[in-house]
Protein backbone atom coordinates (compact mmCIF):
# COMPACT_ATOMS: atom_id res chain seq x y z
CA UNK A 1 0.00 0.00 0.00
CA UNK A 2 1.33 3.39 -0.85
CA UNK A 3 1.56 6.20 1.37
CA UNK A 4 -0.58 8.92 1.91
CA UNK A 5 0.00 11.60 -1.13
CA UNK A 6 0.91 14.97 0.73
CA UNK A 7 -0.73 18.05 -0.46
CA UNK A 8 1.00 21.12 0.52
CA UNK A 9 -1.31 24.02 1.16
CA UNK A 10 0.07 27.24 -1.14
CA UNK A 11 0.65 29.41 2.57
CA UNK A 12 2.61 26.36 3.00
CA UNK A 13 4.37 25.65 0.15
CA UNK A 14 5.39 29.20 0.43
CA UNK A 15 6.72 29.17 3.92
CA UNK A 16 8.44 25.89 2.85
CA UNK A 17 10.20 27.57 -0.22
CA UNK A 18 11.55 30.35 2.47
CA UNK A 19 13.03 27.80 5.46
CA UNK A 20 14.51 26.18 2.05
CA UNK A 21 16.25 29.09 0.93
CA UNK A 22 17.77 29.59 4.73
CA UNK A 23 19.09 26.28 5.40
CA UNK A 24 20.99 25.61 2.35
CA UNK A 25 22.27 29.21 2.45
CA UNK A 26 21.25 30.53 -0.68
CA UNK A 27 21.23 34.15 -1.39
CA UNK A 28 18.64 36.56 -2.25
CA UNK A 29 19.49 36.93 -5.62
CA UNK A 30 15.99 39.87 -5.52
CA UNK A 31 18.10 41.78 -3.23
CA UNK A 32 21.40 41.49 -5.14
CA UNK A 33 19.89 42.39 -8.20
CA UNK A 34 20.81 39.03 -9.93
CA UNK A 35 19.50 37.60 -13.18
CA UNK A 36 18.14 34.37 -12.04
CA UNK A 37 19.13 32.01 -14.27
CA UNK A 38 17.02 29.06 -15.50
CA UNK A 39 18.88 26.06 -16.95
CA UNK A 40 15.89 23.39 -18.98
CA UNK A 41 16.57 20.16 -19.92
CA UNK A 42 15.34 18.84 -23.13
CA UNK A 43 15.54 15.21 -24.78
CA UNK A 44 15.77 16.59 -28.21
CA UNK A 45 12.96 14.34 -29.21
CA UNK A 46 10.41 16.23 -28.86
CA UNK A 47 10.92 19.85 -30.07
CA UNK A 48 7.26 20.78 -30.64
CA UNK A 49 6.22 19.99 -26.65
CA UNK A 50 9.60 21.35 -25.70
CA UNK A 51 8.98 24.63 -27.83
CA UNK A 52 5.43 25.36 -26.02
CA UNK A 53 7.06 24.15 -22.30
CA UNK A 54 10.12 26.56 -22.86
CA UNK A 55 7.24 29.35 -23.79
CA UNK A 56 5.11 28.34 -20.75
CA UNK A 57 8.61 28.99 -18.56
CA UNK A 58 9.09 32.65 -19.80
CA UNK A 59 5.21 33.55 -19.71
CA UNK A 60 6.02 32.93 -15.73
CA UNK A 61 8.75 34.49 -15.34
CA UNK A 62 7.40 37.64 -17.58
CA UNK A 63 4.39 37.54 -14.96
CA UNK A 64 7.00 38.10 -12.23
CA UNK A 65 9.60 40.17 -13.54
CA UNK A 66 8.66 43.39 -11.42
CA UNK A 67 8.89 41.39 -8.22
CA UNK A 68 11.90 39.38 -8.96
CA UNK A 69 13.73 41.11 -11.90
CA UNK A 70 15.82 39.57 -14.89
CA UNK A 71 16.26 36.13 -15.81
CA UNK A 72 17.76 33.94 -18.45
CA UNK A 73 16.27 30.67 -19.98
CA UNK A 74 19.10 28.21 -21.51
CA UNK A 75 17.59 25.13 -22.77
CA UNK A 76 20.07 22.12 -23.13
CA UNK A 77 19.64 19.03 -24.79
CA UNK A 78 20.94 15.92 -23.53
CA UNK A 79 19.12 12.44 -24.05
CA UNK A 80 19.41 10.98 -20.29
CA UNK A 81 17.26 8.43 -18.84
CA UNK A 82 14.31 9.67 -16.38
CA UNK A 83 16.40 8.58 -13.07
CA UNK A 84 19.25 10.61 -14.29
CA UNK A 85 17.60 13.68 -15.09
CA UNK A 86 16.17 13.57 -12.00
CA UNK A 87 19.44 13.59 -10.00
CA UNK A 88 20.92 16.54 -12.58
CA UNK A 89 17.82 18.24 -11.43
CA UNK A 90 18.50 18.22 -8.06
CA UNK A 91 22.04 18.88 -7.81
CA UNK A 92 21.11 22.15 -9.72
CA UNK A 93 24.51 22.18 -11.17
CA UNK A 94 24.11 21.73 -14.87
CA UNK A 95 20.45 22.09 -14.85
CA UNK A 96 17.50 23.03 -13.06
CA UNK A 97 14.49 22.54 -14.62
CA UNK A 98 12.47 20.44 -16.05
CA UNK A 99 8.97 18.89 -16.79
CA UNK A 100 7.30 15.61 -16.22
CA UNK A 101 4.73 13.72 -15.13
CA UNK A 102 3.31 14.28 -11.31
CA UNK A 103 4.90 11.79 -8.94
CA UNK A 104 4.80 11.51 -5.44
CA UNK A 105 7.80 13.42 -4.39
CA UNK A 106 7.96 11.01 -0.95
CA UNK A 107 8.61 8.41 -3.06
CA UNK A 108 11.77 7.35 -4.63
CA UNK A 109 15.48 7.90 -3.77
CA UNK A 110 15.55 11.24 -2.21
CA UNK A 111 18.55 11.99 -4.89
CA UNK A 112 15.86 12.24 -7.20
CA UNK A 113 13.45 14.36 -5.15
CA UNK A 114 12.27 17.69 -6.82
CA UNK A 115 10.56 21.05 -5.92
CA UNK A 116 7.40 20.37 -7.53
CA UNK A 117 5.64 23.50 -9.13
CA UNK A 118 1.89 23.32 -7.98
CA UNK A 119 0.42 24.30 -11.02
CA UNK A 120 0.14 21.56 -13.86
CA UNK A 121 0.89 23.13 -17.79
CA UNK A 122 -0.77 21.28 -20.91
CA UNK A 123 -4.14 21.21 -20.10
CA UNK A 124 -3.85 17.31 -19.16
CA UNK A 125 -2.47 16.32 -22.86
CA UNK A 126 0.40 14.41 -21.78
CA UNK A 127 -2.45 11.53 -21.06
CA UNK A 128 -3.87 11.86 -24.08
CA UNK A 129 -1.91 8.57 -25.98
CA UNK A 130 -1.97 8.14 -29.54
CA UNK A 131 -0.76 4.56 -30.74
CA UNK A 132 2.24 4.36 -32.74
CA UNK A 133 2.37 1.05 -34.69
CA UNK A 134 3.83 -1.23 -37.35
CA UNK A 135 2.45 0.46 -41.36
CA UNK A 136 2.01 -3.49 -41.87
CA UNK A 137 -0.34 -3.68 -38.82
CA UNK A 138 -2.33 -0.32 -38.53
CA UNK A 139 -5.57 -1.87 -40.24
CA UNK A 140 -5.98 -4.69 -37.59
CA UNK A 141 -5.69 -1.72 -34.90
CA UNK A 142 -8.20 0.71 -36.59
CA UNK A 143 -10.45 -2.32 -36.39
CA UNK A 144 -10.35 -2.44 -32.45
CA UNK A 145 -13.66 -1.27 -30.79
CA UNK A 146 -13.13 -2.45 -27.10
CA UNK A 147 -10.16 -2.16 -24.56
CA UNK A 148 -10.08 -6.00 -24.11
CA UNK A 149 -8.57 -6.35 -27.12
CA UNK A 150 -6.03 -4.22 -26.91
CA UNK A 151 -5.20 -5.61 -23.64
CA UNK A 152 -4.26 -8.90 -25.17
CA UNK A 153 -1.60 -7.01 -27.59
CA UNK A 154 1.73 -5.44 -25.55
CA UNK A 155 2.53 -1.61 -24.77
CA UNK A 156 5.41 -0.43 -25.39
CA UNK A 157 7.19 2.22 -22.64
CA UNK A 158 10.24 3.84 -21.48
CA UNK A 159 12.39 2.45 -18.43
CA UNK A 160 10.92 4.51 -15.91
CA UNK A 161 8.04 5.85 -16.93
CA UNK A 162 5.29 6.61 -14.71
CA UNK A 163 3.11 5.06 -17.55
CA UNK A 164 4.03 1.63 -16.67
CA UNK A 165 2.16 1.09 -13.26
CA UNK A 166 -0.75 3.07 -14.77
CA UNK A 167 -1.14 0.77 -18.00
CA UNK A 168 -0.40 -2.16 -15.81
CA UNK A 169 -3.22 -1.64 -12.95
CA UNK A 170 -5.09 -1.30 -15.85
CA UNK A 171 -5.12 -4.66 -17.30
CA UNK A 172 -2.22 -3.81 -20.06
CA UNK A 173 0.97 -5.50 -20.52
CA UNK A 174 4.08 -3.71 -20.81
CA UNK A 175 7.48 -3.97 -22.31
CA UNK A 176 9.56 -1.22 -20.28
CA UNK A 177 12.97 -2.29 -20.80
CA UNK A 178 14.02 0.83 -23.41
CA UNK A 179 14.00 4.55 -23.53
CA UNK A 180 12.45 7.32 -25.92
CA UNK A 181 15.91 6.37 -28.44
CA UNK A 182 15.26 2.72 -28.15
CA UNK A 183 11.55 2.38 -28.61
CA UNK A 184 11.25 2.84 -32.15
CA UNK A 185 13.63 0.37 -33.13
CA UNK A 186 12.37 -2.10 -30.39
CA UNK A 187 8.11 -1.34 -32.07
CA UNK A 188 9.98 -1.85 -35.80
CA UNK A 189 11.66 -5.17 -34.34
CA UNK A 190 8.73 -6.54 -32.94
CA UNK A 191 9.48 -6.36 -29.54
CA UNK A 192 5.87 -4.89 -28.81
CA UNK A 193 3.06 -4.39 -30.55
CA UNK A 194 2.22 -0.75 -30.30
CA UNK A 195 4.16 2.22 -28.51
CA UNK A 196 1.87 4.93 -26.78
CA UNK A 197 2.97 8.28 -26.96
CA UNK A 198 1.01 11.40 -26.08
CA UNK A 199 -0.20 13.46 -28.99
CA UNK A 200 1.70 16.00 -28.29
CA UNK A 201 4.96 13.50 -28.94
CA UNK A 202 3.80 11.01 -31.32
CA UNK A 203 4.20 13.47 -34.45
CA UNK A 204 7.85 14.55 -33.50
CA UNK A 205 9.03 11.16 -33.38
CA UNK A 206 7.28 10.52 -36.81
CA UNK A 207 9.21 13.99 -38.34
CA UNK A 208 12.35 12.68 -37.86
CA UNK A 209 11.83 10.60 -41.02
CA UNK A 210 14.82 7.85 -40.27
CA UNK A 211 14.22 4.30 -42.01
CA UNK A 212 13.02 3.35 -38.66
CA UNK A 213 10.07 5.61 -38.67
CA UNK A 214 9.09 5.49 -41.99
CA UNK A 215 7.93 2.00 -41.18
CA UNK A 216 5.53 3.26 -38.62
CA UNK A 217 2.28 5.23 -38.16
CA UNK A 218 -0.74 6.08 -36.17
CA UNK A 219 -3.70 4.41 -35.46
CA UNK A 220 -6.26 6.80 -36.50
CA UNK A 221 -8.77 8.09 -34.53
CA UNK A 222 -8.11 5.96 -31.22
CA UNK A 223 -6.42 7.26 -28.17
CA UNK A 224 -5.58 5.70 -24.25
CA UNK A 225 -6.32 8.50 -22.21
CA UNK A 226 -5.90 8.57 -18.35
CA UNK A 227 -5.21 11.59 -15.95
CA UNK A 228 -1.09 12.86 -16.28
CA UNK A 229 -1.08 16.22 -15.50
CA UNK A 230 2.35 17.90 -16.74
CA UNK A 231 4.49 19.55 -13.54
CA UNK A 232 7.91 21.57 -13.40
CA UNK A 233 9.91 20.25 -11.21
CA UNK A 234 12.56 22.57 -9.89
CA UNK A 235 16.03 21.82 -7.79
CA UNK A 236 15.32 21.80 -4.25
CA UNK A 237 18.94 23.71 -4.30
CA UNK A 238 17.09 26.52 -5.89
CA UNK A 239 14.31 27.53 -3.79
CA UNK A 240 13.89 30.77 -5.14
CA UNK A 241 13.82 29.91 -8.62
CA UNK A 242 11.11 27.53 -7.28
CA UNK A 243 9.42 30.44 -5.63
CA UNK A 244 9.28 32.52 -8.94
CA UNK A 245 8.08 29.38 -10.98
CA UNK A 246 5.34 28.81 -8.37
CA UNK A 247 3.59 32.44 -8.00
CA UNK A 248 4.76 32.88 -11.96
CA UNK A 249 2.77 30.02 -13.14
CA UNK A 250 -0.17 30.58 -10.68
CA UNK A 251 -0.67 34.10 -12.17
CA UNK A 252 -0.66 32.86 -15.36
CA UNK A 253 -3.54 30.45 -14.75
CA UNK A 254 -5.48 32.57 -13.06
CA UNK A 255 -5.08 35.06 -16.14
CA UNK A 256 -6.05 32.62 -18.66
CA UNK A 257 -2.70 33.37 -20.47
CA UNK A 258 -1.39 29.53 -19.65
CA UNK A 259 -5.04 27.92 -21.15
CA UNK A 260 -4.46 30.68 -23.81
CA UNK A 261 -1.18 29.41 -24.66
CA UNK A 262 -1.87 25.97 -24.64
CA UNK A 263 -4.78 26.42 -27.14
CA UNK A 264 -2.80 28.57 -29.63
CA UNK A 265 -0.20 25.99 -29.50
CA UNK A 266 -1.76 22.53 -29.42
CA UNK A 267 -4.51 23.68 -31.96
CA UNK A 268 -4.26 20.70 -33.90
CA UNK A 269 -3.75 18.27 -31.41
CA UNK A 270 -7.14 19.74 -29.32
CA UNK A 271 -9.00 19.56 -32.59
CA UNK A 272 -7.89 15.94 -33.70
CA UNK A 273 -8.91 14.99 -30.05
CA UNK A 274 -12.66 16.70 -30.73
CA UNK A 275 -13.19 14.71 -33.86
CA UNK A 276 -16.90 13.13 -33.40
CA UNK A 277 -14.99 9.61 -35.24
CA UNK A 278 -12.51 9.36 -32.08
CA UNK A 279 -12.28 5.95 -29.76
CA UNK A 280 -11.24 6.87 -26.80
CA UNK A 281 -10.26 3.97 -23.98
CA UNK A 282 -10.32 5.76 -20.52
CA UNK A 283 -7.81 4.05 -17.79
CA UNK A 284 -7.89 5.02 -13.72
CA UNK A 285 -4.12 6.59 -12.59
CA UNK A 286 -3.88 4.99 -8.86
CA UNK A 287 -0.92 6.96 -8.60
CA UNK A 288 -2.40 10.33 -8.39
CA UNK A 289 -4.03 12.94 -5.61
CA UNK A 290 -7.74 12.74 -6.21
CA UNK A 291 -7.85 16.14 -7.13
CA UNK A 292 -6.46 14.72 -10.36
CA UNK A 293 -6.95 11.57 -10.46
CA UNK A 294 -10.92 12.30 -11.33
CA UNK A 295 -9.92 14.72 -14.44
CA UNK A 296 -12.59 13.15 -17.45
CA UNK A 297 -10.81 12.89 -20.97
CA UNK A 298 -12.83 16.66 -21.12
CA UNK A 299 -11.32 16.90 -24.85
CA UNK A 300 -12.84 14.01 -26.22
CA UNK A 301 -16.43 14.98 -27.52
CA UNK A 302 -17.56 11.46 -28.53
CA UNK A 303 -17.03 10.00 -25.10
CA UNK A 304 -15.07 7.62 -23.58
CA UNK A 305 -14.77 3.60 -22.92
CA UNK A 306 -13.42 2.17 -19.99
Amino acid sequence: MQPPVKLIHPSRRSALLALMSLALGVPDTRAAGEVMAYRYWDSGRTPKRDDYLIAALKLALDKTAASYGGYTVDRLLDNMSTSRVRREIHTGQRLNIYVGPWRDMDEGAPEERNFMVDTPVMAGLLGYRTLLVRKSEVVDFARITDAARLKQLVAGMGRGWVDVKVLRHNGYKVEDSGNLATLVEMLVNKRFDYLPLSVTEAGSVLAQDTPLTRQLTTVPDLVLYYPLPSMFYVSPNAPLLAERMEKGLATAKRDGSLDELTARHFQKEIKQLKSSAMRCFALANPLLPKRYAAEPPALVTSGAKS
